[in-house]
């Protein structure tokens, strides 16, 4: 499995006007042209606002597939440019229900661990001015997702991403995400996601108030 990086994008904190008044946030970023070192929690330059919710290891990397913009550009008749989804790696080609969690791919110099599907939230309608679109997105399942960063280097636009190991129990994202918001009360399924050693910890924390006792 390869895919083509076609944008690198990186963004510190800043505030700024929405419909509904002003907003801080790294949601805006900026696409990069030159090779980037990758951290274990960032790229240079890059930044989150909200570090509650967002960034840390298990959510270093942002990662939206490319293709999924122009199947919002013709549902809502209007055009997308990258990074128009807040995404560090804009990739074309790869899908939610062909990765697992778990999965680790090299890009450039670096090597990326799947950690868990992107949520969706309030920041994407804000900036977009599109109340229903978090909701969209979760119903198509056209997320994107997170990666923890396995080995530092320099990444680059253009760089080839592609498949170093497949997690065994091979555990789409698509799955996580059929679990996290449609097949909530499905107990066998939960427990199989719970069972991922590579699950982000806080979507496990989250998924495991769920179990039955």
């Amino acid at each position: 499995m390869k895919y083509k990086l076609l944008s690198l994008n990186v963004g510190r904190p800043e505030v700024y006007q929405t419909d509904k008044g002003e907003l801080n946030s790294a949601y805006r970023k900026t696409p990069v042209n030159e090779p980037t070192f990758l951290t274990k929690t960032n790229f240079q330059g890059d930044e989150q606002a909200d570090k509650k919710n967002h960034g840390g290891q298990d959510k270093a990397v942002c990662l939206y597939p490319a293709q999924h913009y122009r199947h919002w550009e013709k549902e809502y008749d209007q055009s997308f440019s990258f990074p128009s989804f807040g995404e560090n790696l804009t990739v074309e080609g790869i899908e939610e229900e062909d990765v697992c969690i778990g999965d680790i791919f090299q890009l450039g110099e670096a090597l990326l661990q799947i950690s868990e599907p992107r949520k969706p939230c309030y920041i994407i309608a804000r900036t977009h001015g599109i109340d229903d679109f978090p909701a969209r997105v979760t119903k198509e399942g056209y997320t994107g997702f997170y990666l923890r960063v396995v080995r530092e280097g320099y990444v680059a636009p253009g760089d080839e991403m592609h498949l170093v190991e497949r997690h065994p129990a091979e555990v789409t994202v698509a799955e996580v995400n059929e679990i996290r918001y449609h097949d909530r009360k499905n107990q066998a399924r939960l427990e199989k996601v719970l069972a991922l050693e590579p699950l982000a910890s806080s979507l496990r924390q989250s998924l495991s108030k769920r179990l039955e006792p």
